[in-house]
């Protein structure tokens, strides 16, 4: 009772992999990888952590072991979703830890920054039932805690200031990916992760903005399309009287994700984090332009 399994509703959850386009033994690892975090997470921290596991975080588990080359221990455990049947799981390692501990503090602050803008009972019930847990992975990784801390104040003191220059509203966010990498790769962090990392926390501020057009404007809760574009009156009409310019903005933010990437030449564990980088992450923003153009109108169905 009170688990919850890949679909939180705590995170974004727009970083996950296409299932249907990967192998069988691909999504397994995935999978493992995943497993890995929520184990990590319970074994560092208590039970309620595990309920923080989501899509993002894993996929970053598989990035990070795949840039340090690092070959990870795959065992056979029973798991508290399936207590009659094995699964298979990526042993706990100091940067598995790091990233569960990591995802703890971004999912509470996530919680507090939907809270502050949506006055949600449902947010605020998670807010105070991961405040313990989130104190706990605070003390044990302080360092990370002050950086995600610093950049989540810079976007909800913009946000509030209803912030109309979209590079400077998307900054905090994408730098706070960034900044995540940095922290938990150390010296070993290079330019091109970081750009993918920032890239691609650009995207997910995007797309979760973009699929939020009118539950945000009905809400009166702050919206950078709304914000810099203005002239809203519903989501459908908005997204055609502006569809060249959210069309140049996502394209050319994919485009750099992918090309970050590849500048990476990474291999170890490639089958997934092509999935993502290449399909996953394209296909999600064809589907969500999708809930306000047709398919055949959607340039970003096209040019992706």
């Amino acid at each position: 009772k009170g688990w919850v399994y890949p679909e939180s509703p705590l995170m974004f959850g727009y970083i996950k992999v296409d299932k249907n386009k990967m192998q069988p033994g691909e999504f397994a690892l995935y999978h493992a990888f995943f497993c890995g975090i929520c184990i990590s997470s319970k074994e560092q921290i208590g039970f309620r952590a595990r309920m923080l596991t989501n899509f993002d975080i894993a996929f970053f588990n598989v990035l990070f072991h795949s840039f340090l080359g690092v070959d990870v221990e795959v065992r056979d455990c029973h798991c508290i979703t399936t207590p009659k049947k094995l699964r298979s799981i990526v042993q706990r390692d100091e940067l598995t830890d790091r990233i569960a501990l990591s995802n703890v503090i971004l999912s509470y602050l996530n919680l507090m920054d939907d809270v502050l803008d949506e006055k949600s009972l449902k947010k605020r019930a998670a807010l105070m039932a991961v405040r313990k847990p989130y104190k706990k992975a605070a003390k044990l990784f302080p360092e990370m805690d002050g950086e995600i801390t610093r950049h989540y104040r810079e976007l909800t003191t913009l946000e509030a200031q209803n912030c109309g220059v979209f590079d400077k509203i998307c900054h905090p966010f994408a730098e706070l990916s960034r900044v995540f990498a940095k922290v938990i790769l150390g010296d070993k962090a290079d330019v091109y992760i970081l750009d993918l990392c920032y890239n691609l926390g650009k995207w997910v501020y995007l797309i979760d903005a973009l699929d939020d057009l009118d539950k945000d404007f009905k809400k009166g809760s702050y919206n950078p399309f709304i914000a810099c574009m203005g002239g809203f009156r519903d989501g459908k009409q908005f997204v055609r009287d502006n569809i060249d310019d959210l069309e140049f903005i996502f394209y050319t933010t994919l485009n750099k994700i992918a090309e970050n990437f590849n500048d990476l030449e990474l291999t170890k564990y490639y089958c997934v984090l092509r999935n993502v980088l290449h399909i996953s992450i394209r296909d999600k923003t064809a589907e969500v332009f999708g809930k306000y153009i047709d398919k055949e109108e959607s340039p970003i169905e096209q040019s992706v």
